[in-house]
């Protein structure tokens, strides 16, 4: 996040990393994102369970340490 200049603090909390996900996911056309890498997908299929809602689940999952 500080290399692409969406943080440029020193430190990040794991509540701003989410924040910034969130943000991320909220903005980015996921048809783009398929489009980008379905060349890469055997079974391109297993795209189609990616939503704005699916990564948003996802990211609540995520542990920091």
């Amino acid at each position: 996040a500080k290399d692409t200049g969406d943080w440029p603090e020193e430190n990040i909390t794991s509540e701003q990393v989410l924040h910034l996900l969130e943000d991320k996911i909220r903005h980015v056309s996921i048809d783009n994102v398929k489009d980008d890498v379905v060349r890469f997908i055997k079974d391109d299929s297993v795209l189609n369970i990616w939503s704005e809602q699916y990564f948003t689940d996802i990211i609540q999952k995520l542990k920091f340490q």
